[in-house]
């Protein structure tokens, strides 16, 4: 457990985690060795991520146009069967950006079928949480965060 200075810097320290890890299961080390001749990193997720997940991307070296965009439906969530089909096309570590609470429409990604679809194949699942993961707090509204505990 931990707390940072905000999204952004929530966003860096999961996804340099999640960086180190799909590296580190390729025996590649990026803390000692750096990115330049590191096996290429995917990185999927939809494409209503909020924009501090691109910025973070271009600082952990993934540069700007390194994210495969998912599409999603009209309150922001992912489609699990778009987000299935792009993961059938890849080969390589992979990490899928899925999020809790789409800062414009507050919908969050279906994770049991998402996480589900990127566990098939050994995908690292990170998840935006900073505008939705509360929802948990709530028996209310726990139901729109269920399953997000298998991320990772």
């Amino acid at each position: 457990m931990g707390f940072t200075t905000g999204a952004a810097m929530a966003n860096f320290t999961c996804l340099a985690a999640a960086r180190h890890r799909v590296l580190e299961q390729t025996g590649w080390d990026v803390e000692a060795r750096g990115l330049q001749g590191a096996p290429k990193v995917t990185v999927l997720a939809s494409e209503d991520r909020h924009v501090s997940v691109d910025a973070v991307l271009r600082y952990l070296g993934f540069g700007s146009g390194g994210v495969v965009p998912i599409a999603t439906d009209d309150e922001g969530r992912i489609r699990p069967a778009a987000l299935a089909d792009s993961l059938r096309e890849l080969t390589g570590p992979c990490i899928v950006c899925l999020q809790a609470g789409d800062v414009n429409a507050g919908g969050c990604d279906p994770f049991p079928e998402a996480i589900e679809a990127a566990k098939e194949h050994q995908a690292w699942v990170h998840v935006d949480g900073a505008f939705g993961l509360w929802a948990g707090a709530s028996t209310m509204t726990r139901h729109l965060v269920a399953g997000v505990g298998r991320s990772g």
